[in-house]
């Protein structure tokens, strides 16, 4: 029974920045704000659903570094995507296209890495852990290219739902799952707010890793107009699921590249940074004594 309000943390998705969860979960954990639900999209659903297996951060922070530094990782070859240029995660697709990917390569690979590495990594990370094994209510969200819905899991395998939640279009593979084609939750549904509703929480806080449009760079090719065009529009979208968070944390976390894990250190740091610049609102309206929307991006 609760006499305080319900409170859930909502990880967006963010590639390597999305490490700095474990930082702001480490201040969260240290000050005693609650965390009774928990949802994740993409990086922030493989940070949340081991959090929410074991709501240790000392464990959770030893095991990303065992993780990003093991050969199972390794095999993901993630640094072959790395470009300077990339601000935000819309951009990944973009420069993929423009500099990874030949037109031949594009139409005739599913994904650029193979299934068989994927597999293997999220099997490593939560074995054979069901959404049953949570200490804390926990859901992932990933987007069905077949019907367009977002789909929410909640029960099943983790290594599954986590995996259909990080499958970045055209760069891993689609996970078929019940007849649906998953990707990555982070195409639609960045800021996973409504699943944490659905898990019963009373105030959302939403930790996201920005809401501004990237530069627009030389927008002198039909391939530029249309990419920036499609930035835009899912911009709008993510602005539209923040509304609808009862709080909102945004983690500076610098020029970090999405494949760049071996920032892990300084990307907890700035998860830690964010959550310490917002304790005070954070322990008030975790409290109840801001039971209303608060809005912050400072």
């Amino acid at each position: 029974m609760f006499n305080r309000p319900r409170i859930g943390i909502a990880l967006a998705g963010g590639g390597a920045k999305g490490l700095a969860h474990i930082g702001f979960l480490e201040i969260l954990e240290k000050n005693k704000i609650p965390v009774d639900v928990i949802s994740g999209t993409s990086i922030g659903s493989i940070i949340g659903a081991a959090y929410a297996l074991e709501p240790d951060i000392e464990k959770l922070r030893r095991t990303a570094y065992a993780l990003v530094e093991s050969d199972v990782f390794g095999d993901l070859k993630l640094d072959k995507f790395k470009s300077a240029e990339e601000d935000h995660w819309f951009d990944r697709i973009r420069n993929i296209v423009r500099k990874s990917l030949t037109f031949a390569e594009a139409a005739t690979r599913p994904s650029l890495i193979s299934e068989m590495p994927v597999v293997k990594f999220f099997n490593e990370l939560f074995g054979e852990k069901t959404f049953k094994d949570t200490e804390l209510p926990f859901a992932a969200v990933a987007l069905d290219l077949i019907s367009g819905e977002d789909v929410l899991f909640r029960e099943g395998l983790i290594r599954d739902a986590v995996r259909a939640s990080s499958a970045i279009p055209g760069i891993f593979p689609t996970v078929d799952i019940d007849g649906k084609m998953l990707v990555d939750g982070g195409v639609t549904a960045n800021a996973p707010v409504v699943a944490a509703r659905k898990l019963g929480a009373d105030i959302v806080i939403s930790v996201i890793f920005g809401y501004e449009p990237s530069p627009p760079g030389k927008l002198d090719s039909s391939m530029s107009v249309i990419l920036r065009g499609d930035e835009l529009a899912k911009l709008k979208l993510f602005r539209m699921l923040i509304e609808n968070a009862d709080y909102v944390v945004e983690i500076h976390a610098g020029n970090t590249h999405w494949t760049d894990f071996g920032m892990l250190e300084e990307c907890i740091e700035r998860g830690k940074e964010a959550a310490i610049r917002h304790l005070d609102k954070m322990k008030r309206i975790t409290s109840g004594s801001l039971f209303r929307k608060w809005f912050s991006f400072k």
